[in-house]
């Protein structure tokens, strides 16, 4: 298997099937892929919708086995047969030809452990899109950019159980925690001059709680001997 896409569902209903087709969806790289969505029921009606796709081989849906966004990714990364893992939240899109580009880019480049692209943002309120560019790939403007967005980033699925997975200590920016721990054991990325996703801005991410994001960004930057900032390329400075 070439690749897993790891989906993390709570309390999602309302978008998870336009995720999951995104996924579906895509043009397969050579080997393959699998979507493994682990779930918590949330009384939101998820259920019902997942059921959608029971007779897709490609999909499998797992019960989270504990609580929290960290150990559900956890829980996916043990359960993924692909050697790259692509996580893709349960409200945003996975655009076309991603999936392909970025297995093409590991495949090619042997020495990288992770790729990833732009993200196009999506304003749920006013449902006006803006495709955020980002720089080629750079240490140093990744480690000053403050967060890392995860979303369709894919690694190599070594590099991540090298690292430990996600730190499930955490209430939030596992993604960020973990971009630290990469860059600090030397893991290198590329960026690929392409719009990967759609980042989808709502009321009920995780992401606007912004004095949690905060301090626990903070928290995070220091036990690596750094300094929270946001630069330009910071996730939450948003296109206009």
């Amino acid at each position: 298997m070439k690749a897993t896409v790891v989906m993390c569902s709570y309390g999602y209903a309302r978008w998870i099937a336009e995720a999951v087709d995104s996924v579906l969806d895509q043009d397969p790289p050579a080997g393959g892929f699998e979507l493994v969505i682990v779930h918590r029921p949330s009384g939101d009606g998820t259920e019902e919708v997942l059921a959608r796709y029971a007779g897709d081989q490609r999909v499998r849906v797992l019960a989270q086995s504990g609580t929290g966004l960290p150990q559900a990714a956890n829980q996916g990364l043990a359960a993924a047969a692909g050697d790259y893992v692509m996580r893709l939240d349960a409200d945003d899109v996975l655009l076309p030809g991603t999936l392909h580009a970025e297995c093409g880019a590991l495949d090619a480049h042997p020495g990288i452990g992770f790729v990833y692209g732009d993200a196009v943002y999506l304003f749920e309120d006013t449902g006006r899109r803006a495709r955020k560019p980002l720089p080629p790939y750079d240490p140093d403007e990744l480690a000053s950019r403050g967060e890392f967005l995860t979303g369709a980033t894919t690694w190599r699925r070594d590099v991540l159980e090298s690292l430990g997975g996600f730190d499930e200590s955490l209430p939030t920016l596992e993604g960020y925690d973990l971009s630290l721990r990469m860059l600090d054991a030397g893991v290198m990325g590329i960026h690929l001059d392409m719009p990967a996703f759609e980042y989808r801005i709502h009321g009920a991410s995780m992401s606007d709680e912004t004095e949690l994001v905060r301090t626990t960004a903070e928290a995070i930057a220091a036990r690596h001997g750094r300094v929270y900032e946001r630069n330009a390329n910071h996730p939450r400075e948003y296109p206009s």
